[in-house]
């Protein structure tokens, strides 16, 4: 009986969407006739020959110019570019989980599209409708990703059925993962209130990612970077929301 019920899911309208407004240039005035004609092609001495003459300094800012569109790619990406550029759930995701955005429901298990890489990194999920999930860090891996996380190997997650009364519609979960320390920590905040530390193990394989998973009709709204529209409760001193970043292999 309870795998013949089903949740209608209606994901509401995503204040973190992007609009553009297309910017209409001026147009030049029309020449008048008081106007000079420009210089002709022959007359080459009101034209200055270009220099292509370059010192050793300029040389050193073209080589670090070229070593940041390398390394920092997003600070060189175009306006088309730099909508992709965010940080947001990635394909890797359970068969029934449904994703809008920055909302996710359903049931299973979704990855975010990059991992932490920062030694502070500090992120939110909003409560949008009530139900389990499990929120954290994983490794890498698309087997499983039908269950919850805490019943998945290779995660370090907090699971709202500890405090099913406290962790209700409109409550914010924060998680604060430190990797300063020799063992990586992850904190749990609730509405601002640290709740649970988490030690992670110290044989981490690579990267991790931040992870989370639904059941039971839940819905969360995420706030991964706080770059869009401010956390709600953080981040904690010496922390900042999750990195984008790209791989250049």
């Amino acid at each position: 009986q309870n795998l013949a019920r089903t949740h209608v899911i209606s994901f509401p309208e995503d204040r973190h969407r992007r609009t553009h407004t297309p910017t209409h240039l001026p147009q030049p005035p029309p020449p008048s006739n008081n106007d000079s004609p420009p210089p002709s092609l022959s007359d080459s001495k009101s034209i200055p020959a270009p220099s292509h003459s370059s010192s050793p300094m300029a040389d050193q800012l073209s080589k670090l110019c070229c070593c940041l569109k390398v390394y920092l790619p997003c600070l060189f990406a175009d306006a088309k570019d730099s909508q992709t550029a965010l940080v947001s759930f990635s394909d890797v995701k359970g068969p029934r989980v449904r994703i809008s955005n920055f909302y996710v429901a359903g049931v299973g298990t979704a990855l975010v599209n990059v991992p932490v890489i920062q030694n502070r990194a500090y992120w939110e999920f909003k409560v949008v409708e009530a139900g389990h999930f499990c929120a954290g860090v994983c490794e890498p891996s698309k087997k499983n990703l039908d269950l919850q996380l805490n019943e998945r190997k290779r995660t370090w997650t907090f699971s709202s059925r500890g405090i099913k009364s406290e962790c209700k519609k409109g409550s914010t979960v924060g998680l604060a993962y430190d990797l300063s320390d020799i063992r990586p920590v992850l904190k749990i905040y609730l509405n601002g209130k640290l709740i649970k530390t988490i030690k992670c193990s110290k044989d981490m394989h690579g990267d991790v990612y931040p992870c989370v998973s639904v059941e039971e009709g839940c819905m969360l709204e995420a706030n991964f970077e706080g770059s869009l529209h401010n956390f709600q409760y953080g981040p904690p001193q010496h922390f900042s929301g999750i990195m984008y970043t790209r791989d250049i292999l």
